[in-house]
């Protein structure tokens, strides 16, 4: 198998898992419950939706450590079970991935600044269980700088772990695409080449379309080479009872996934909402595409 980063820069599109946090409400977590903890409490859960992601045809994986960070584990008084936890959370992604797929440690939204994880993340470049750091659903550039800065200080060796980054977007008042805290695609593009990131992604997204997603896509492409990467959300969800539901169907889905390809994305998965049918659904037009004369095998 080739290394994640080779693979990642091969011409060839990876397909990404889909959700984690709404796969866990379908497995029956409930409402205020830690999701990160149920890698202790329900190992078989969590293996069996990574192991259904694996049989719609993922090749990446995302460990189930969205909020695994001191902040949001002492509101469940969990602290103490923060190295526990991702130990756990890699075990049991790696144990779906074997060795012919890929493993991303997954970390949430901005708190990463405030995270005192400078021990576990040299662990997890030395332990080689994870082939990359995904820094998802940023919106601010400031802490995702902070957060990077900080650890190469302390002498981390990020590049052993492939760090990628993804952004999430909203749409201003004036219509404009931006974060929110009024980041445009291009400004984050650039300060993500500074970090010296190996990808660029987009994520998540309250209102944002596929054609969102492409748009931002393109504005990424126009300013930086970097390898990118898109997991939209099964589109903007509606409450029912204790329950999120998505109104995208893997079939409307797929139907976007064509034009996302042509802006030129090396990985594509899913976010809030998508199961292992819409990953399933995208896996023929990735298969197809990824079989066109003169693409790398």
């Amino acid at each position: 198998m080739a290394d994640f980063l080779t693979a990642l820069q091969s011409g060839r599109v990876l397909l990404i898992d889909g959700a984690m946090g709404t796969e866990l409400q379908r497995a029956g977590i409930q409402q205020g419950e830690c999701y990160e903890l149920w890698n202790l409490t329900h190992p078989e859960q969590v293996r069996a939706i990574h192991q259904a992601y694996a049989d719609a045809g993922a090749e990446v994986f995302l460990t189930n450590t969205f909020q695994a960070n001191p902040d949001s584990l002492a509101r469940h008084d969990l602290c103490l079970k923060l190295a526990a936890i991702n130990r756990a959370a890699l075990d049991l992604a790696r144990a779906v991935a074997s060795r012919d797929r890929y493993v991303l440690f997954d970390m949430g939204p901005d708190r990463v600044g405030r995270l005192h994880a400078v021990d576990w993340a040299d662990g997890l470049a030395r332990d080689g269980r994870a082939d990359g750091l995904l820094l998802e659903t940023c919106s601010d550039i400031a802490d995702t700088t902070r957060v990077l800065t900080t650890q190469r200080r302390a002498g981390i060796k990020w590049c052993n772990l492939h760090v990628l980054v993804s952004w999430t977007y909203c749409r201003a008042p004036n219509g404009s695409l931006q974060t929110a805290w009024g980041k445009s695609p291009e400004a984050c593009a650039r300060e993500a080449a500074k970090l010296d990131v190996v990808a660029l992604g987009v994520n998540c997204g309250r209102d944002i379309s596929m054609d969102d997603i492409i748009e931002i896509v393109l504005r990424y492409r126009s300013v930086t080479s970097l390898p990118l990467f898109a997991r939209p959300n099964a589109g903007t969800p509606t409450r029912v009872g204790d329950r999120w539901l998505y109104p995208h169907s893997p079939a409307q889905m797929a139907a976007g996934l064509p034009e996302l390809l042509e802006a030129g994305v090396s990985m594509v998965g899913g976010c809030c909402g998508t199961t292992p049918e819409h990953i399933a659904a995208f896996r023929p037009i990735i298969a197809a595409w990824n079989a066109r004369p003169g693409k790398t095998a």
